[in-house]
């Protein structure tokens, strides 16, 4: 229980990373055109600095977090071949959780009247990603805000 514990908590942050870097290197420069412009033309253009709370989320893009597989299914395969199932499986909901809070997360970011609204938690990273859509060079991360600080991309609000 141990080994898949770990690899739980260990694969959270890997992705999150992921996320934060991905973000960082192809959601805003044009390393990768599809990404580039799906992330900018779409997510950023439906909620400019002036826009940021919307009544409803607006599904304004091909989440750019189905690219993350691809960095991460090296890892994926690696522990298919060398790790027992259950580590394994704890990598997988692992990664499966990740993305499903990130997206969750970025929702709710943007949503007026959020249930979440009233966790301090919640309004302090809100916070921080807005930052982000006024800053666009700076607070990439939209789950684990101290990626920002390592990478020296960490803006207060």
């Amino acid at each position: 229980m141990i080994a898949e514990t770990a690899t739980f908590v260990l694969t959270w942050y890997l992705a999150a990373v992921v996320q934060t870097v991905s973000h960082r290197l192809f959601g805003h420069t044009k390393r990768i055109i599809p990404i580039y412009s799906n992330h900018t033309h779409g997510h950023h253009a439906r909620y400019p600095r002036h826009a940021l709370l919307q009544d409803r989320w607006i599904d304004s893009e091909r989440h750019v977090l189905w690219y993350f597989p691809v960095p991460l299914g090296a890892i994926a395969l690696a522990l298919w071949q060398l790790a027992p199932p259950s580590v394994f499986l704890a990598h997988l909901m692992a990664l499966a959780f990740s993305n499903w809070a990130h997206v969750v997360l970025h929702r709710h970011y943007h949503m007026r009247g959020s249930p979440l609204e009233r966790l301090e938690w919640f309004q302090r990273k809100r916070s921080l990603h807005f930052v982000h859509h006024r800053r666009v060079r700076s607070n990439y991360a939209i789950v684990e805000n101290w990626i920002d600080r390592v990478l020296g991309t960490y803006r207060a609000p």
